[in-house]
């Protein structure tokens, strides 16, 4: 992976290189991809720390000047693994980098969860991990974008649009409907930001009993069976652990209201599909939208494809275009703060 050209420092070096070089492997280095320095460059010049940043690309690694770093000069101790990573298909080799030298202390992730095979490797080998709370309005804004699609039936005035058919339909408003929001963290506080603006009831379902201001009620996860009935939308939005794999079961369908929304943001494995498709055809809920699967991609061959009661997108709820934006200022203020010796906020 790393650039072999030298193993030790060439004689032909002039003096000046060789001490810049020295200089910068005697501070704390900093792992980031070579596609993201450019654009923190003036701002991580601005932090407080004496940091040597390493650029990574699938080439090989260089200093930020460009020069090659070889294998014993390259000691990371912290790195990011910004959302170019996955927007590129470097994620897995990057974090391989970061495993190898066996010096980095702690991570950065774009991510808001920890279950990806990768990122899972660096917390088996002990790294401090920190997720991401940037993927999280985006998430938001999909949600309220999707449900309005089924409420307000987008499908069928795209269908009357390309049949130059004109018809006036009625259509369904959000305000006065109630939205349950399982796990009910960061992400659910965004969702319901903006679907209490537009009149909604919230009501936000945690493992232990919390109060938030965020939600027009709050409920334990045990108390789910309660408000399914009554819940125009249900979203997930929960972390996969045991509790909540398989939750959307056969017996947790069968208690939704019949025209309610089924919103899928957290992870597959929660939502048992097989149920789902038989509860579906048997008329409840009324929609589901789902962003997640158990296997992904989406075998071409699953029946959620051609459902009618099933809106499919392919794991892009969070990649909203602030989200590059906003996992910038993250890494930028974890760096300061893991630099600095203070609690991270979002370390797992």
């Amino acid at each position: 992976m790393l650039s072999r050209v030298d193993e030790i420092f060439d004689a032909s070096d002039s003096g000046t290189l060789c001490t810049l070089r020295w200089r910068a492997m005697s501070k704390r280095q900093v792992l980031i991809p070579h596609m993201t320095y450019g654009r923190i460059r003036s701002r991580l010049d601005d932090l407080p720390h004496d940091l040597a940043v390493l650029c990574w690309s699938p080439t090989g690694v260089t200093w930020a000047d460009g020069s090659p770093v070889t294998a014993n000069q390259y000691a990371p101790e912290a790195g990011w693994v910004a959302i170019d990573t996955m927007f590129s298909g470097d994620f897995p080799s990057f974090v391989a980098a970061l495993l190898e030298p066996g010096t980095v202390q702690w991570v950065q992730s774009c991510l808001a969860g920890t279950d990806a095979p990768p990122l899972l490797k660096l917390l088996e080998a002990g790294i401090r991990l920190s997720n991401s709370d940037a993927p999280n309005a985006g998430v938001a804004e999909y949600v309220m974008a999707a449900v309005m699609h089924v409420q307000h039936g987008w499908t069928g005035r795209s269908d009357n649009q390309r049949k130059a058919k004109w018809v006036q339909n009625g259509w369904n408003e959000i305000n006065g409907t109630r939205w349950l929001v399982i796990g009910f963290g960061s992400i659910g506080a965004e969702v319901a930001k903006r679907a209490r603006s537009f009149g909604v009831e919230v009501v936000g379902a945690r493992r232990t009993k919390v109060r938030d201001a965020r939600a027009d009620e709050m409920i334990t996860m045990d108390r789910i069976s309660e408000l399914l009935p009554s819940a125009n939308v249900v979203i997930l939005a929960c972390p996969l652990t045991d509790e909540t794999r398989g939750l959307v079961n056969r017996d947790f369908l069968s208690q939704m209201h019949e025209d309610a929304i089924l919103v899928n943001v957290s992870r597959g494995p929660v939502v048992d599909a097989e149920a789902l498709l038989e509860s579906l055809s048997s008329g409840r809920p009324g929609h589901a939208i789902l962003d997640v699967f158990e296997t992904e991609p989406l075998d071409p061959s699953s029946p959620l494809w051609d459902h009618p009661g099933v809106t499919i997108t392919s794991h892009i709820a969070g990649a909203g275009s602030g989200i590059t934006k906003r996992g910038d200022e993250v890494f930028l203020e974890q760096l300061d703060a893991y630099l600095s010796g203070r609690s991270l906020r979002l370390e797992i």
